[in-house]
């Protein structure tokens, strides 16, 4: 059981406080927005043999209720994904990292900055709203699909490099639209370097880009992807108003 004798010391000021046995608060110099310094506790792993665990009790989340509702499966899931990109793991509401002794300098500087995402709304939100420009689009897309009779794939990499592929393919009369589903920089990038890739090799398609934001862009991203693509609608809401020509146009052609 750890004890006061066999607490873990680094060069980080920090101090602790025995909460009950066998169960430390780390008194330590971080801080959330309102001044309070975050929950951090101390205790041996319950599963690890001869590891600690530094965990905050439910108490992060529970001041994030304060600010932030964490409502549906989505969010959730968001916020389970920070979690773990981050090293760390939830159990019922407990965020806690699992760690060595002699990682555990370490773990807590990592441990910390799991807590300031976690606290950091901003990230929430903006992620939140990225993973439902994805998901709507991806229902659209199956709507449109089964509306029209077109056959719609996710995922698609018509050559050998599977880093080199499409959000979607579409498909009618032998007629093929590579999709892609822009919401950051990032997402913008990857579209470029494989429409240019699928263009050397000349595969036979269209190539249409959905934004969630145009705008949000780059400036140098906005002028590749639009010299990049044979078609781009700058926002999901034009998309679903112009869909329907649009398909109408390439798939008809088709036949």
């Amino acid at each position: 059981m750890l004890t006061t004798t066999t607490l873990p010391s680094i060069t980080l000021s920090i101090s602790y406080r025995e909460k009950r046995e066998g169960l430390f608060k780390i008194l330590v110099p971080f801080f959330h927005e309102d001044g309070d310094m975050y929950d951090i506790f101390l205790q041996e792993s319950p599963v690890a043999s001869r590891k600690l665990r530094i965990c905050d009790k439910g108490l992060t989340l529970m001041k994030l209720s304060y600010t932030f509702d964490i409502d549906t499966p989505k969010k959730e899931s968001i916020l389970h994904n920070i979690i773990h990109q981050n090293h760390c793991d939830i159990t019922d509401g407990e965020v806690y990292l699992d760690c060595t002794v002699e990682q555990f300098e370490y773990a807590i500087y990592q441990y910390a900055q799991t807590i300031s995402k976690i606290m950091n709304t901003e990230i929430l939100t903006r992620e939140t709203i990225r993973s439902m420009f994805t998901d709507n689009l991806r229902q659209n897309l199956y709507e449109a699909s089964s509306r029209l009779n077109v056959k719609l794939s996710e995922n698609v990499s018509p050559l050998s490099d599977a880093s080199l592929r499409a959000d979607y393919s579409l498909e009618n009369h032998g007629k093929i639209i590579y999709l892609f589903g822009i919401n950051s920089d990032t997402k913008a990038s990857k579209a470029i370097i494989s429409c240019l890739q699928f263009q050397k090799a000349r595969i036979p398609h269209n190539s249409l880009a959905i934004h969630e934001n145009f705008e949000n862009l780059s400036a140098f991203n906005r002028t590749q992807i639009t010299n990049a693509v044979d078609k781009q609608f700058t926002s999901l809401s034009v998309f679903k108003e112009e869909q329907n020509q649009y398909f109408d146009r390439i798939f008809q052609t088709a036949q």
